[in-house]
């Protein structure tokens, strides 16, 4: 809206003076509430509708009213959001049982919290573990104080708005105390108030800075400067909002009584208008600009002479909110969170690759999901996923790389446990796939399962570079290759007559060595690596593949079948040269630690950020299945 400004405001000599509108400023959104509404639109453009909010975002309905017409979809609590949906809170701040809530609907979690907010909740958690009973300034009830509220037990804050609220709580003056204050509250009410504390109390500790937000008092300062110059005040701002209500409050304690809250242009009161000579406006921090620009074009063709009000303009600008957690997230915590968490988003995602699509025969797809499905370890697939997330690379990528390894996996055990291979009756605790079902479905299913791990890495969803994708598929294709799976098989089944232990691991480290080489290969291509990092995620797996496949040797001999899933035993009975027919269990234990060092010296350049990849380094060595 082009405006003049208040010192050029003149009428020409005998004419009647027109009726002027001061327009404060500043004025209308402030940083938070820029920032709470792009993190809604960014979350919409990048994954699409719905995205699901607690609470109005900001308070004000036209915002939200605009958002849901691109697809946001606003809730009052988190039970109504749908379990693993993306979910937003409002910049207002939420109470921890509110974010504990959506933890355990398994939600993808975003807080708009506004920085300003967030400071006041540090100060309360911070006074309230130094022992200090906390004494909040603001209006009961109001979304800020009730999230507020929320970040410590019931009981250790207050709730004050008036003097007399001091005098009905139940604490002695030498209580030792702390004041925060609701970012909305009126500056003026909050100075009276902090006075009112200071002087009841003894022991009394406040902000280092004002709490109150720095767009409450600018819009208050501003409104404060024209208000007594106007026999009419409009503040555009919604009813919810609490800051837009204190502007109403301020303009009347200025010097003007009549101050009313619009929410548009519809709402003018035009008898007012119409009897005004000097009319004031202003925006709420949650109000746009738009409101704002058309309040001023209906009182233009009233008569009204717009002028700008000078101010300083704001140049405070808020980190813009990260989308990281909206991307599915490894689960932190212990190595079984991990997989537990993996488990199932990798289920999900293979589920999906297998697809149901029409005209494809239900058999193969039948067999492919019961090779896949409801079983393993997923110990390849976490491991893309902690090197991914080790060198800065996205989870969503990092599912679809580990869903085209358990496709391979897959692929190799239904190939292995054929008649003409190991001939195994069991797998996972479950009849082998050409028990289930027979042979030639068993051959086919695992065709397609090596076609769809190719597939997967070749779609632009696993990553957006075409060369990463292009050096994904050369390196599985190594993997699976002469110098890979099928050429360790063949070493399996046509050993030298007298192996060395050096063909023993050659053969291991093709068969079981060459998926995990991968899986870390794979991960560090998600993300950012130097050349010397690289080098020593590689020799982790290099070492890493070997250590699990010794596990599995000792397994074959001292495990228990019902855990492990598969007959045991087999190595001996088959004449196989494994690792412990060479080097005995105690030897093979031997062999398995210096592997499992040689693991953990490759990982001292990364420091505790590789504390996932050390835990699945002592998994291989010591588990049981």
């Amino acid at each position: 809206m082009a405006a003049s400004s208040i010192n050029t405001a003149t009428s020409h000599q005998g004419e009647a003076p027109r009726r002027k509108v001061l327009l404060a400023n500043p004025r209308g959104f402030c940083a938070g509430v820029q920032r709470a509404i792009d993190v809604v639109e960014q979350a919409l453009a990048r994954h699409g509708a719905p995205v699901y909010v607690r609470r109005a975002i900001v308070h004000n309905r036209t915002v939200v009213e605009g958002l849901e017409r691109q697809g946001a979809i606003f809730v009052q609590e988190i039970d109504e959001i749908p379990e693993g949906a993306i979910a937003i809170l409002s910049a207002h701040g939420s109470a921890r049982s509110v974010k504990l809530a959506a933890q355990s609907r398994n939600l993808r979690l975003v807080d708009a919290i506004c920085p300003l907010v967030a400071k006041v909740h540090a100060e309360i958690e911070a006074w309230y573990r130094a022992g200090r009973h906390v004494l909040l300034i603001g209006h009961q009830g109001h979304p800020e104080v009730v999230g507020t509220l929320g970040q410590v037990p019931a009981g250790a804050v207050s709730v004050v708005s008036q003097p007399d609220d001091l005098d009905a709580l139940d604490l002695a003056p030498n209580t030792a105390v702390a004041y925060a204050v609701q970012t909305t509250f009126s500056t003026r009410e909050a100075a009276g108030m902090i006075a009112a504390i200071q002087a009841r109390f003894a022991d009394v500790a406040g902000p280092r800075s004002s709490d109150i937000c720095y767009a409450t008092t600018n819009r208050q300062e501003a409104l404060e400067a024209i208000a007594p110059l106007c026999d009419l005040v409009l503040v555009a701002g919604d009813t919810m909002s609490s800051n837009a209500r204190r502007l109403v409050e301020v303009a009347q304690a200025a010097g003007c009584p009549d101050a009313r809250l619009i929410a548009d242009a519809s709402a003018l009161p035009l008898d007012a208008v119409l009897a005004a000579r000097t009319i004031g406006l202003t925006a709420a921090a949650s109000t746009p600009e738009s409101a704002v620009d058309g309040i001023c074009a209906a009182l233009t063709d009233l008569g009204c002479e717009v002028i700008e009000a000078e101010g300083e303009p704001e140049r405070v600008r808020f980190r813009p909110v990260a989308l990281d957690a909206l991307e599915p997230q490894a689960l932190a915590g212990s190595l079984e969170d991990r997989l537990s968490r993996l488990r199932a988003d990798i289920e999900t995602e293979l589920d999906k690759a297998i697809g149901q699509a029409r005209g494809r025969d239900r058999r193969l797809a039948e067999a492919m999901r019961y090779a896949t499905l409801g079983g393993g370890k997923r110990f390849r697939a976490l491991l893309v996923a902690a090197v991914g997330e080790l060198v800065g690379g996205s989870y969503a990528q990092a599912l679809r790389v580990g869903a085209a390894i358990e496709c391979v996996h897959a692929q190799s055990l239904v190939h292995d446990d054929l008649p003409c291979m190991d001939d195994d009756d069991l797998r996972r605790g479950r009849p082998t796939l050409h028990r289930k079902f027979d042979e030639a479905t068993a051959v086919l299913a695992g065709d397609a399962l090596l076609a769809l791990a190719f597939e997967i890495l070749g779609e632009e969803a696993t990553h957006p570079d075409a060369s990463v994708r292009v050096q994904l598929v050369v390196a599985l294709a190594r993997a699976v290759g002469q110098d890979g799976l099928a050429g360790g098989q063949m070493m399996d089944l046509f050993p030298p007559a007298k192996p060395t232990a050096q063909d023993v691991f050659e053969c291991e480290s093709r068969k079981t060595g060459a998926l995990i080489r991968f899986a870390v290969e794979a991960g560090s291509m998600l993300g950012t690596c130097s050349a010397e990092e690289r080098a020593r995620l590689l020799r982790f797996a290099e070492n890493l593949g070997l250590v699990f496949q010794i596990r599995d040797d000792m397994l074959d001999s001292i495990g228990d079948a019902d855990v492990v899933g598969k007959a045991v035993g087999k190595d001996a009975d088959a004449g196989r040269r494994s690792a412990t027919a060479l080097l005995g269990l105690d030897g093979a234990a031997r062999q398995a630690s210096l592997l499992e060092d040689a693991c953990h010296e490759a990982l001292d350049l990364f420091g505790p950020k590789a504390t996932p990849l050390r835990d699945l380094t002592r998994f291989a060595v010591s588990r049981m299945h």
